[in-house]
């Protein structure tokens, strides 16, 4: 089936066909939750430590594993009948899981496609019920299917370069224990051998068309005029952005204009050197409020977390705002205690297997208590002068405020795991229960 066919109007039940799900569809049913759960849990699990002091192996998703051809079989018989952001969401999984960029692009523009042309019909119906809608748009950025994935796939149409492999060797991920050995130099060598250009020339034009097809989606979301909403796919805007960057940098002739606003492109960098790719520039949903720093910023969390606990007490989201808050101000060693305490301890920074020199988590954690408190009650003191943050009365507002403020850190505190909290927290918002179970207690491995 063409994806360009979806964009017709259908003959029978609207223009989008009938709701599959809401009919209780045989088919639908038992391909759609079955597919459900064969997505994994993780693309990549570090192995952990046994009690005999052993290590478990590493396990990253194979693609291999993966009947690609099946599942998209099974998906396009489904759309023939019913126009569903659902199917097309879990589409979009799968492509990512088996590295197809330029056919997930694809797939995303033919849902910016369905939102411009039936924003009523196209289904789950925003009026009908628009948390279904927004958790089905919301699995476009699943971090476990969608933005990992990506993170491991091809950039020259291979794994030999991947993001995630620039990101090792630059120090900016922890390797795995398949990922020893890996350089700057060598990675940047492939990204800029000549024989790679008509393949990465292909990979651009594809990212290209994914991020314009996510401002789309945004944007038609945004301008739906009896239930508008703000999609959370900031984190596959940034890896989109990340992988384009990771090309540009090494071949920056290869570059065509991206027919939107975005950051200017990084400067080409020596290929000894690490890939630097800046944080990308990113609109904030209208009437999101302007952080003027941290304690402003922890004011606003506040707002968030009252108005979580009034009108969505059990929603992940709300522990996750409450750690970020906490976490303001706060030194490294803390965020890591905090945030892996099964592994704080190894915590070191190195200087590189020739030297031998290594500051370990006990040293860290000297240093930070040396450095002074940081306490930031004086700052919070001080604030009491300044007027409160306005009430939350809204989701879309307090998905704003969550925004504004990790927007805040991405430009001021890079170091800092306030953003990281954040993009998990808004990942959060809108799933139902099962959604959530899934996600909190992923099945068990052998």
């Amino acid at each position: 089936m063409g994806l360009d066919s979806l964009a017709e109007p259908m003959a029978d039940d609207g223009p989008c066909g009938p709701d599959l799900n809401a009919r209780m569809d045989p088919d639908f049913d038992a391909y759609y939750f079955a597919a459900l759960g064969r997505l994994p849990d993780a693309y990549a699990r570090p192995g952990v430590t046994r009690p005999d002091g052993s290590v478990s192996p590493d396990r990253v998703f194979d693609p291999g594993s993966l009947d690609l051809a099946g599942e998209l079989r099974q998906i396009d018989a489904l759309l023939e009948r019913s126009r569903d952001l659902r199917l097309l969401a879990l589409r979009v999984q799968w492509l990512a899981l088996a590295g197809r960029v330029p056919a997930l692009a694809e797939t995303l523009e033919t849902v910016a496609l369905l939102l411009e042309r039936f924003p009523r019909e196209v289904h789950p119906g925003a009026e009908s019920d628009p948390a279904e809608r927004r958790e089905a748009l919301a699995e476009l950025a699943a971090p476990a299917t969608v933005i990992q994935p990506l993170a491991w796939a091809g950039l020259a149409g291979t794994a030999e370069v991947t993001l995630r492999k620039l990101r090792v060797a630059a120090g900016q991920a922890t390797p795995l224990q398949g990922e020893s050995g890996l350089s700057t130099e060598s990675l940047t060598a492939v990204l800029a051998d000549p024989g790679n250009g008509t393949r990465l020339t292909r990979t651009l034009a594809a990212l290209d068309q994914a991020t314009a097809a996510v401002t789309r989606i945004v944007a038609a979301c945004a301008a739906d005029p009896e239930a508008p909403f703000t999609p959370h796919l900031d984190p596959l805007t940034a890896v989109l952005d990340e992988m384009r960057g990771a090309i540009v940098a090494v071949r920056p002739d290869l570059a065509a204009p991206v027919p939107m606003p975005e950051a200017a492109a990084p400067e080409p960098v020596p290929h000894s050197a690490p890939v630097q790719v800046p944080p990308p520039t990113r609109e904030l949903p209208a009437g999101a409020p302007e952080v003027r720093d941290q304690d402003h910023a922890r004011r606003l969390l506040e707002a968030c977390e009252a108005y979580y606990r009034r009108a969505e007490p059990s929603s992940p989201a709300l522990l996750l705002v409450t750690q970020a808050r906490l976490l303001i101000g706060r030194p490294l060693i803390e965020a890591l205690e905090v945030l892996m305490p099964g592994r704080a301890a190894e915590a070191q920074i190195g200087f590189g297997p020739e030297t031998g020199f290594v500051l370990d988590s006990a040293r860290l954690r000297s240093l930070t208590e040396e450095g002074g408190p940081g306490d930031p009650a004086p700052a919070r003191a001080e604030s009491t002068l300044r007027p409160p943050p306005p009430a939350i009365d809204s989701a879309e507002q307090a998905a704003g405020t969550l925004r504004a403020v990790e927007d805040h850190f991405r430009r001021t505190e890079r170091s800092s795991p306030v953003p990281m909290l954040l993009e998990r927290a808004q990942a959060y918002l809108g799933k139902d229960f099962p959604a959530i179970l899934r996600d909190l207690l992923p099945s068990a491995e052998a």
